[in-house]
């Protein structure tokens, strides 16, 4: 096997055609997939996308900001920090706590009114307010942070406390009083304010404290029963109060005692009850489930003699949480889900609720009791639905329009595992209740499920919404695609599948070629490289089409740069774009990994195998 040109692979070691050759020597023992391996992985990280000179953070894919790390974040320049930021808005991303948190770390000391504005609202909570001195410029952020989702912060957290004393000291209140203004520009905070505010300030802030989510603390609970119990209140004296004032009140019921409730009008109560049970929609979007911590005491509790009810009826409203604990039993509720869910109880006694049917069914609840849990499925929780067994599309369609708005997606996509796993298929209203939920669900089914998702869903699909999956699930949502597209030609075709080609084979991809698709560079480099690198130059052309051009700007990233070292240089060279890289001209890469070429049972795999059969390599690499 004589090479005209090949005595400088292994001639004088420090010239370039001679560490060239020695790297297509390893790779054609089958040892340069090792060497890649490490990198591959590098360029999965956010830190190498920027450090690489990127500029349009917005083009990055999704997936890169949702995986970002605090060490990844730690190495980000001020700049970069701040323009990845900006695109994290712009891409309307929504990150974990810890990501905003490290990210607002190696933000700018310093930021203008533009910048401030261009930046996720949730981000903004973990800045200093000492940032922005001045009233103008304090007024400006905290117009910001009113929009923002304070409960990114826990409740009572050091960085949620010093933001309120800076509001407070923004807006000039030194005192108790807050006015209307004052707490439309605290925003979120305002649920903060403690229960000296409430009682100085009851006009403006109980109305406001009504639509808080999640507990009042003790002091305001105090603050609350206090003035509702005087009468002080903007409702008025509990003896006045009629239905609409207790709808006014519903987010406040959880703080009322039997003082108060026994002065409301009989007549009130049994008017309100009963419109609620006709409509339970009360229960609402925003409700967060809450599970008490139960005292250890509470289950060594007797039920009282006369306590332990025949039915779930309105009376059980006025019981102590451990009454309930101790008198209320799991069967029975399972029995009456149907008035559990007409009857409005508070968020606790809901969670009481939940906790005795978690111990009367520990290994699951039934599907009898499933198919009827109503609006009480917004308690449950992903885990909890990972034990069902669900076998009727009833029950899930039942459940999906319960869940429908309530951010459930988690809940949502268990449910439907289940439901898949047991055997179920999807029908078309099923697949029609789900067009609410981002596709991205897909990912997180296993691969047996993700088989019996039919292929009229790949209609919904967007690009966005396979970020997350991996290779294998996007191979069988291309078949998946496939199927559903296959009375589609020519680019209406392409158009749909360019969203799955993450899956496509080389042939696939090699019969694409044979059609003028003109395959753009964001699709190209979402291509398998494991499919792309065995397409010839003339193949990958075709695909590009126009875009050919843009494989100069990425011949020093995955997948390009893999596909062009498959490439022979003078190929590359006809094509006029400067592109390196390729094999040198005159050089051959031997492909020895057919193990039945060798006897020596030496790994093919390792640097081992490269060196101990150099020496065999060396007739065969001079001039002849």
């Amino acid at each position: 096997m004589a090479l005209p040109t090949a005595q400088p692979l292994l001639g004088s070691c420090g010239s370039p055609i001679c560490s060239r050759g020695f790297l297509l020597l390893l790779l054609g023992l089958g040892w340069m997939p090792l060497l890649q391996t490490q990198t591959t992985s590098q360029e999965a990280t956010l830190l190498h996308a920027v450090n690489a000179g990127t500029a349009d953070f917005a083009s990055l894919p999704t997936g890169l900001f949702l995986g970002l790390t605090c060490d990844e974040a730690s190495g980000l320049s001020m700049e970069h920090a701040k323009g990845l930021a900006m695109a994290v808005r712009q891409k309307n991303l929504t990150l974990r706590t810890h990501q905003l948190r490290c990210l607002a770390r190696r933000l700018p000391r310093h930021l203008t009114k533009d910048e401030l504005d261009a930046l996720p609202l949730d981000l903004l909570l973990f800045l200093n307010p000492a940032m922005f001195p001045g009233q103008q410029a304090c007024a400006h952020f905290f117009s910001l942070i009113s929009k923002a989702n304070v409960d990114v912060l826990p409740r009572r957290s050091l960085e949620r406390q010093r933001l309120l004393v800076e509001a407070l000291k923004c807006q000039g209140v030194y005192g108790f009083h807050v006015s209307e203004a004052d707490t439309q520009a605290l925003g979120g905070l305002a649920c903060d304010l403690p229960g000296e505010f409430v009682a100085k300030s009851s006009e403006v802030l109980l109305p406001w404290l009504a639509r808080c989510r999640g507990p009042l603390d003790q002091g305001q609970e105090k603050a609350v029963r206090e003035v509702l119990r005087s009468g002080r209140s903007p409702y008025g004296p509990p003896s006045k109060w009629s239905v609409s004032t207790l709808d006014a009140l519903q987010g406040l019921r959880a703080v009322l005692d039997e003082s108060i409730v026994h002065s409301i009008p009989k007549d009130v109560i049994a008017e309100w009850l009963q419109r609620i049970s006709r409509d339970p929609s009360w229960l609402g979007s925003k409700l967060t489930v809450i599970h008490p911590r139960f005292r250890r005491d509470t289950e060594q509790k007797a039920c009282p003699p006369g306590k332990e009810p025949s039915k779930i009826d309105e009376n059980l409203i006025f019981y102590q949480n451990w009454e309930l604990e101790a008198c209320v039993n799991g069967t029975m509720l399972a029995g009456q889900m149907d008035l559990v869910n007409e009857i409005p109880f508070t968020y606790e006694q809901l969670s009481i609720f939940k906790h005795k049917l978690d111990k009367t069914y520990p290994q699951g609840y039934p599907e009898t009791l499933i198919q009827r849990l109503g609006h009480f499925f917004r308690y449950i929780s992903a885990d909890n639905i990972h034990q069902w067994n669900v076998t009727s599309p009833d029950t899930v369609k039942t459940l999906l329009k319960v869940s429908k708005g309530q951010k459930m997606n988690a809940q949502v996509v268990a449910l439907v595992t289940r439901y898949l796993r047991g055997g179920g298929h999807l029908d078309r209203d099923i697949v029609k209740a789900l067009s609410d939920i981002p596709l991205s669900y897909l990912c997180d089914f296993s691969h047996r499920d993700l088989h019996s998702v039919p292929s009229s869903v790949m209609w919904l699909v967007g690009p966005q919404d396979l970020d997350k999956c991996s290779q294998r699930h996007l191979g069988i949502l291309y078949q998946k695609a496939c199927s559903a597209f296959q009375n589609m030609s020519g680019l209406e075709y392409f158009e749909k599948i360019r969203t799955f080609l993450g899956g496509a084979s080389e042939e696939d991809l090699r019969a694409l070629s044979q059609h003028n698709v003109s395959m753009d560079m964001a699709t190209f480099k979402r291509l398998q490289v494991d499919s792309l690198v065995g397409l010839s130059v003339a193949e990958v052309q075709n695909l590009l089409g126009p875009h050919i051009v843009d494989l100069k700007t990425e011949e020093d990233k995955s997948p390009v740069r893999d596909w062009l070292f498959r490439q022979q240089q003078k190929d590359l060279d006809r094509l006029g774009l400067g592109l390196q890289g390729g094999i040198p001209n005159g050089y051959l890469v031997l492909d020895f990994n057919v193990r039945e070429a060798f006897s020596s049972g030496a790994p093919l795999l390792g640097p081992g195998f490269v060196f101990a059969w150099i020496p065999a390599l060396l007739p065969a690499l001079r001039l002849s």
